[in-house]
């Protein structure tokens, strides 16, 4: 056996409950999933599916990806599958590429041990099955699976929970909610992607904890508006945010009224709903995947003051003239400090500017290709103006017939597009690439593929 193949723990795990009946059929779940518990379970380590994939399993969902806990530390997974490298900054997992999916393989995770204020600061404890189960935010998400023996764990009963459609925290809800306010804004993504309800003693401490959303960084909250914006259910999601006094510490509007409307900070739900409107209605048809960096651009030009749309429209109007001498140098210290990543800001500027760029002869310039292969962000600019037809003033003809020049454009590198990997049918084999690590050279490349959100 390996070093380091079990992880101690000074107190035995309690005896959770054991669910050999349920809906979970093994048809349901990839064969890579099968092929790495297998050769963990050979090598002596326990291996269960987490999270997510396990709830929607029950629920008779298609899960977008699949998670695995195990007893075997990162680098002890690294020696076992010549596909995995180790990642992660705070607390490292094993990541495991096949030719049409990942997978994260984490070791258990103990409870947290340092904390300011109740938020949890450094959380990089190894622990037990029981601990990593406890650990999560939310009972439903915390049922464990044993692909091999087809066996349900459920330590805190999330089964339960999951069959009354029931959204309850582990711990008390203000204890959890402040050692991650984020698990504020999880609850309400899961209310309105499932369909469920937030147990009352949880939306309480929603309401009371909502400022504490002002304490966690803007890169990671950005992260998650960008993700609310591209899932489907825009509108329904920013209107129980604002329900439940979220919206407004999410936005973060206030330090940069010099940017946005008065409207915008009164009513700043009003001001997007024909946004999010766009936005859902554009995913529901199923056309052409917008990056979540530019989806966030879109709620930035939808709450900006009038010079920012006048702008992008090519107008000479003051209001154009002024944003574009006094406050187009100040955009990007704003970009960073309302949430994007260094390498984001650049590019999101570059966007901005090409949908100037375009102008009112945008289906004549792209069709100069040497003119528009020059134009940094060029095809995002088209996406940009297709879902901000109505705050630009946009006509339909002026717009779709755009639309039909994206196949020939290049993506911006830096902003996080290369599509999802489509995976099809499932195969019946694991997939080229899973084995054992073995001397010689390696193969590299393959498709680039969008990191998987926590689910």
């Amino acid at each position: 056996m390996s070093q380091g193949r079990a992880v101690s723990t000074a107190r035995k795990e309690a005896r959770p409950a054991v669910i050999r009946e349920h809906d979970i059929r093994s048809t349901d779940i990839h064969p890579n999933v099968f092929y790495v518990c297998q050769r963990l379970h050979e090598d002596g380590h326990t291996a269960l599916l987490v999270g997510g994939a396990v709830r929607d399993l029950l629920l008779g969902r298609s899960p977008k990806d699949f998670d695995l806990a195990t007893s075997a530390r990162p680098e002890t997974v690294k020696q076992l599958f010549r596909n995995a490298r180790v990642i992660g900054r705070r607390f490292k997992l094993a990541q495991l590429r096949f030719p049409s999916m990942s997978m994260e393989v984490a070791t258990f995770r103990g409870e947290p041990r340092t904390r300011r204020q109740g938020i949890i600061q450094r959380d990089n404890r190894y622990g037990t099955s029981e601990e990593d189960a406890r650990r999560r935010d939310f009972t439903m998400n915390a049922l464990t699976f044993d692909p091999l023996t087809l066996t349900l764990y459920d330590y805190v009963g999330g089964l339960e929970d999951l069959r009354a459609r029931r959204i309850r925290t582990i711990k008390p809800p203000e204890q959890s909610f402040r050692e991650d306010p984020v698990r504020m804004m999880r609850a309400v993504r899961f209310k309105v992607r499932l369909d469920f309800r937030i147990d009352p003693a949880c939306e309480a401490a929603i309401v009371e904890l909502a400022p504490l959303l002002g304490e966690i960084t803007r890169h990671r909250l950005a992260e998650e508006m960008q993700r609310f914006l591209t899932r489907g259910n825009a509108e329904a999601m920013y209107a129980e945010f604002d329900r439940l006094g979220l919206l407004r510490p999410l936005l973060h509007l206030e330090p940069h009224a010099w940017l946005f409307a008065r409207e915008a900070l009164e009513q700043p739900l009003e001001r997007l709903r024909p946004y999010l409107r766009r936005m859902d209605a554009w995913v529901a048809a199923g056309r052409e995947t917008i990056a979540p960096t530019v989806a966030l651009l879109g709620m930035l030009v939808t709450l900006a003051r009038e010079g920012l749309p006048a702008y992008l429209r090519g107008e000479t109007s003051r209001a154009a003239e002024d944003f574009g001498r006094v406050q187009r140098p100040r955009l990007a210290q704003m970009l960073s400090e309302w949430g994007l990543l260094n390498g984001q800001v650049a590019p999101a500027q570059a966007i901005l500017d090409a949908v100037r760029a375009l102008g009112a002869q945008a289906e004549h310039r792209l069709a100069d290709r040497e003119w528009a292969a020059g134009l940094t962000g060029v095809r995002e600019a088209v996406l940009l103006r297709a879902v901000l037809m109505d705050t630009l003033e946009l006509p339909d003809a002026a717009v779709e017939p755009t639309l039909a020049w994206l196949p020939r454009l290049p993506d911006l590198p830096i902003l996080d597009h290369p599509r999802p990997l489509h995976r099809g049918s499932l195969p019946r084999r694991p997939e080229h690439g899973a084995g054992p690590r073995r001397r010689g050279r390696s193969r590299r490349g393959g498709a680039r593929e969008r990191p998987a959100s926590a689910d």
